[in-house]
């Protein structure tokens, strides 16, 4: 009976699609338009399906679009509504999981214990707070900040239910270097061989979009992400991860996939010089320096550290004038105090009265572009912070930064405490990648407001699923 209605079923999907090509080509045939609007309507609701049915599959599925929106957006060549995809796709993901009831291990996680957790619970108080707050209090500008908070929210919940093992964990891994690395790719191809026509042509049409990625020794490339800053920030992270990983010894970590991991390092290093973000190649010997005081005594570690100190000295002080590259990341380290550095230590001295005579803050979305498009004749409006912390504090107070602070210090912590306690060396070295990662993160936020990008926060929130839920799967493992 089970096989005759299967049966029904494909011949009934069958004739549906039999039914919509000849429909879809005479609808596109009056307006091409509709006719786009329907197909890629047609595939949404297909990827939504797929989301519902398999929720594991919808979480790598969710971070793959979103990460690729922007590309897609080029293409098409005009501004789209990419956050009412990432919600579908987001939801979508969220009923599958519903559906399935999630999984079993979730339930070891103790939710109102756990400090991390309890430090999201706060902020999420505190914005609900905000809506009320007298400086800034317009509902649909707080609506759309905490919109992305509860998008946040929601896929670091997914994934305590997609990272049930350890296995789990080394899957996101090898998923998360082969798509960075394809970004590389893309950015390399960009560098070498110029922008694609339809690239070019969005640039034309929207400017104001692109105000950071022209610099007088070029274009900073952005890959198919959103932009060269959030293109950066994962370059450097991901390059830290993939350092670590290759002092693993051979038993554990083949010699084919340390060709790999070499040949994603060379690529992710090239990417991230090209995107010419300067935070980026500050973050790079954060990262190093955590990893090289927790494995001080692994031999592969001293030569990785020697390796990467021998590329910076040559970088910096190699015989390369005329490369802008090269120029560019040496003004990072040996560069002297620029008029952009002056005019934002300036907006720092000029805002710190109001900072003190507002200890809520003057409301969220009341900085920079934000402030002037909802918060016109605000004093903080169009006020480029350029500082995830300082934006924190300006707009929630001295509560929102110091759990914005204290965020980043639990995880951190997390990934450490996890590094000591569980099994296997593969394993330690992932737990050592996202506190090396996250830390290069926590300097990020001083020099712009990394976290809150879209490919970053995904960054920072899977891996955040990923130290609280390993942390718990171990204490799983030794009641075992």
């Amino acid at each position: 009976m089970f096989a005759i209605k299967k049966n029904i079923l494909r011949l009934l999907v069958v004739l549906l699609w039999i039914v919509l090509i000849p429909v879809l080509t005479y609808v596109a045939s009056l307006d091409l338009k509709i006719g786009v609007a329907m197909v890629v309507g047609i595939i949404g609701m297909a990827i939504c399906l797929i989301c519902v049915i398999n929720y594991r599959l919808g979480y790598y599925i969710f971070i793959t679009i979103t990460l690729i929106l922007p590309l897609l957006e080029r293409i098409s060549g005009s501004s789209q509504s990419v956050g009412v995809v990432m919600d579908g796709l987001l939801i979508s993901t969220l009923l599958g999981c519903i559906l399935r009831r999630g999984d079993k291990s979730v339930k070891k996680v103790q939710f109102m214990k756990d400090a991390l957790l309890i430090s999201f619970y706060l902020y999420a108080i505190l914005l609900i707070i905000q809506v009320a707050n007298p400086a800034g209090h317009r509902v649909f500008a707080w609506f759309i900040f905490f919109r992305v908070f509860v998008r946040n929210m929601i896929f670091l919940g997914l994934g305590l239910h997609v990272f049930n093992s350890m296995k789990d964990v080394r899957t996101f891994f090898k998923f998360w270097i082969a798509i960075c690395t394809a970004a590389a790719v893309y950015a390399c191809l960009q560098q070498w061989f110029g922008l694609m026509p339809y690239e070019r042509a969005f640039i034309a049409k929207y400017p104001k979009m692109f105000t950071t990625t022209m610099i007088i020794s070029g274009i900073r490339i952005f890959s198919f992400m959103s932009d060269a800053a959030s293109f950066g920030i994962i370059m450097a992270c991901n390059i830290i991860i993939c350092l670590i990983l290759l002092t693993a010894k051979m038993v554990n970590l083949n010699l084919k996939r340390k060709i790999l991991l070499i040949v994603s390092i060379v690529l992710q290093g090239l990417a991230l010089g090209y995107s010419g973000t300067r935070t980026g190649y500050v973050m790079l010997p954060v990262g190093l320096l955590l990893f090289l005081l927790t494995t001080l005594r692994n031999r592969n570690t001293i030569l990785i550290a020697i390796a990467f100190g021998f590329t910076g000295l040559v970088i910096l002080f190699g015989p390369f004038h005329s490369n802008g590259t090269i120029i560019r990341i040496r003004t990072a380290f040996l560069g002297k105090q620029d008029a952009s550095m002056d005019v934002r230590d300036e907006n720092r001295h000029r805002i710190q009265p109001y900072i003190y005579d507002h200890p809520l803050g003057g409301g969220v979305m009341t900085t920079g572009g934000n402030g002037q498009l909802f918060y016109p004749g605000h004093p903080l409006a169009n006020l480029q912070t350029d500082n995830g912390y300082l934006r924190a504090v300006l707009e929630t107070g001295w509560a929102g930064v110091l759990l914005v602070a204290a965020n980043f210090f639990l995880l951190i912590a997390i990934a450490v405490r996890n590094y000591f306690r569980i099994d296997g060396e593969v394993n330690k070295l992932l737990m050592l990648g996202i506190a090396a990662s996250m830390l290069e993160m926590a300097l990020a936020q001083y020099a712009q407001d990394a976290s809150t990008l879209v490919e970053s926060s995904i960054m920072l929130n899977a891996l955040t699923a990923i130290a609280i839920k390993v942390k718990y799967l171990y204490a799983l493992n030794t009641e075992s």
